[in-house]
C-alpha cells in the first residue's frame, strides 16, 4: 500500500504538555499497592513505590488528576489529613472495599512535587458542600491566619500548595453518580462554586464538567461559561476486533470535534477542552467485578492495539492543539492501568511505551502536514459491553503529525501504520534542511493482542532504527501496526 507525507515548514499551533496527563483514583489498586505501598520494599519512607515513581517520571507527567472519578462524589477531604494513626477507617460504598484515608491530600501534593506533576483536584458535588470546597481551597493555596490554612501549618506545611486546577464534580449526568442532577442543576452549582472559589483565589483555572452530549454541554456553557476555564469530556473504548480498537481513536476525535464546535458557536475562546479521562476499556464490567467480589478492581490487561489506540489520540490532540489543552488517561497503575504491579514485580504496558514515544520524541510545535493514505469504513460497538457503538467512513490506514522541537531544532515526524502490512510511505520535506543521519523510534509487535505480562514484561517495547540516507525527499518503511516518530537533526532553524 502506497502513502505520501507532505510537511511544510509552516508552524500551526503550540501543544501543551498538558495532554499528556494522568489520573489516579481510589478504585481497586491503583492508589494502594500501586503508587503507594508501605510495606513494600519498593517504597522510600513516605510510602511511594520507587519503580512506578521512577517510571512516571520517565513519562514527565505534567498534571495528575485526583482524587477522582465516581470515588470524589462522596469523598471528604478531611478525612484524608493529619496524623496516619488518627484517620479514619471508612466504607468505600463507590468502589466497594475499605477506604485506609494513609494517601490524603499533603501525600498526594508530595507525590506530585516529586514525579514534577501539577496537582488538579476534583471537588464533590455529591455529599460535600461548598463550604467544604473553599475550606479546601484555602487549606491547598492561602497563606491567612485562618483556620484551614492554619491546619495546614499544623500539618507541617507551612507554604501554601498553589493548587492552581481545579474541577467541579465528576460526570454528574449519570444515574451512577453520588450527586446526579440535570444540566441546569449542574449549570447553576458550577456557576456558584466557580464564582466563590475563583473569588478566594482568583488564580485558579476550573474545569467544568462536560457529558459528550451536546445538549447538557450547551446548557452548562451557556450558564456559566464566562467563568470557566475548561469543559471536559470522557472516551472508554475498545473490543476484541484490532480496527474496531483502533478506529475508536477518529470517533473520539469526531466527539472533540463536536465539543470545540460548541465552545466557537458560543465565541467562548478562553474555553479549552479538558479530556480528562480517556482509555481502552472493555473487558471488564465494574457492575459484575463487584457484584461476584464486592470490589471493584478492573485491572484491564492492554496490548498492542491499546498502545496504537493511544498514539492515535496522541496524533488527533496534535491536531486539535489550539483546542484540547488538557488530557488525562484513566488511569495509571493496575485499575485500568498502563503500569502493572504484583508484589515487588512491575510491568509496563503498550499504552504506557506510546506515552513514552510521544512525551520524550516529539515537538510541541505543529507543523502543517497533510496525509495521503488508504481508508476504510467500519460499523463498530465499543467500551464494556459495546454499550458506545460507531459507523465511520474514511478511515486511514496511516495517521501521524509533524511537530517541531524549537530548543533541539528537531523536526518529529510521527506516523502510525494500523494496517497489517508493511506500508512505504513516501516522505516529502521540501523547504526543510534534513541531516543524513536520522533515528526512527518504534513501537510495534508481531500481533495486535501481544501483551506484556509479569512472565514476559519486555515482549513489546520501543526499538529504534537508525536512518542513514535522508533527504528532503525520501521513502520510509514502517511495521505493519506500529506507531512511529523519525526524529531529523535540522541544518536550518524553521
Amino acid at each position: 500500500m502506497q502513502t505520501s507525507v507532505k510537511i511544510w515548514p509552516r508552524k500551526i499551533g503550540k501543544i501543551d504538555n498538558m495532554i499528556y496527563g494522568h489520573f489516579t483514583e481510589h478504585l481497586g489498586r491503583c492508589i494502594y499497592d500501586g503508587i503507594y505501598n508501605e510495606k513494600s520494599p519498593k517504597s522510600d519512607s513516605r510510602g511511594f513505590r520507587r519503580d512506578v515513581m521512577d517510571a512516571v517520571k520517565n513519562i514527565k507527567c505534567p498534571i495528575l488528576r485526583w482524587p477522582g472519578g465516581n470515588f470524589v462524589s462522596a469523598y471528604h477531604w478531611q478525612d484524608g489529613i493529619g496524623p496516619l494513626e488518627k484517620r479514619p477507617q471508612l466504607l468505600n460504598y463507590i468502589w466497594g472495599g475499605v477506604e485506609s484515608n494513609r494517601f490524603g491530600t499533603d501525600e498526594f501534593i508530595e507525590y506530585c512535587r516529586e514525579i514534577g506533576a501539577e496537582p488538579y483536584l476534583a471537588v464533590s458535588l455529591g455529599t460535600a458542600t461548598l463550604d467544604e470546597a473553599i475550606a479546601w481551597l484555602e487549606y491547598c493555596n492561602l497563606d491567612t491566619p485562618t483556620k484551614f490554612a492554619q491546619m495546614r501549618r499544623e500539618n507541617g506545611h507551612p507554604e501554601p500548595y498553589g493548587v492552581k486546577y481545579w474541577g467541579i464534580g465528576n460526570e454528574v449526568y449519570g444515574p451512577w453518580q453520588v450527586g446526579h442532577c440535570s444540566a441546569a442543576e449542574y449549570a447553576e452549582k458550577l456557576r456558584q462554586y466557580t464564582q466563590f472559589m475563583k473569588g478566594v483565589d482568583p488564580s485558579i483555572k476550573v474545569i467544568a464538567v462536560g457529558a459528550d452530549n451536546p445538549d447538557w454541554d450547551m446548557t452548562v456553557l451557556k450558564h456559566a461559561g464566562h467563568l470557566i476555564d475548561y469543559i471536559s469530556i470522557h472516551q472508554y473504548h475498545g473490543c476484541d476486533d484490532y480496527f474496531g480498537t483502533v478506529a475508536a481513536v477518529y470517533y473520539c476525535e469526531q466527539r472533540l470535534r463536536l465539543l470545540e464546535g460548541l465552545i466557537k458557536h458560543l465565541r467562548l475562546d478562553h474555553v479549552k477542552i479538558s479530556f480528562d479521562e480517556w482509555n481502552i476499556w472493555y473487558k471488564i464490567s465494574a457492575e459484575r467485578e463487584g457484584a461476584e467480589k464486592k470490589i471493584v478492581l478492573l485491572e484491564e490487561p492492554y496490548a498492542l492495539k491499546d498502545g496504537l489506540f493511544a498514539a492515535g489520540i496522541f496524533a488527533v490532540m496534535h491536531r486539535m492543539a489550539n483546542t484540547v489543552q488538557m488530557a488525562n488517561l484513566a488511569q495509571m497503575v493496575n485499575a485500568l492501568g498502563m503500569i502493572k504491579t504484583k508484589g515487588d514485580e512491575m510491568v509496563l504496558t503498550p499504552i504506557y511505551h506510546a506515552f513514552d514515544l510521544f512525551v520524550n520524541h516529539t515537538g510541541r510545535t505543529v507543523l502543517d502536514m497533510a496525509i495521503g493514505s488508504e481508508t476504510y469504513e467500519i460499523n463498530s460497538k465499543t467500551f464494556v459491553e459495546g454499550r458506545n457503538s460507531f459507523k465511520l467512513r474514511d478511515v486511514p490506514y496511516v495517521d501521524g503529525s509533524a511537530t517541531y522541537n524549537e530548543d533541539k531544532n528537531i523536526l518529529s515526524v510521527a506516523l502510525i501504520n494500523y494496517y497489517q502490512k508493511d506500508v512505504e510511505v513516501s516522505l516529502d520535506l521540501s523547504g526543510i534542511e534534513v541531516q543524513k543521519r536520522a533515528v526512527q523510534h518504534i513501537l510495534s509487535g508481531s500481533a495486535p493482542d501481544e501483551m506484556n505480562d509479569f512472565d514476559n514484561p519486555e515482549r513489546i517495547k520501543l526499538g529504534t532504527n537508525e536512518l542513514t540516507s535522508c533527504s528532503p525527499e525520501m521513502t520510509v518503511k514502517l511495521d505493519p501496526m506500529s506507531a512511529n516518530v523519525i526524529e531529523f537533526s535540522l541544518d536550518g532553524k524553521l
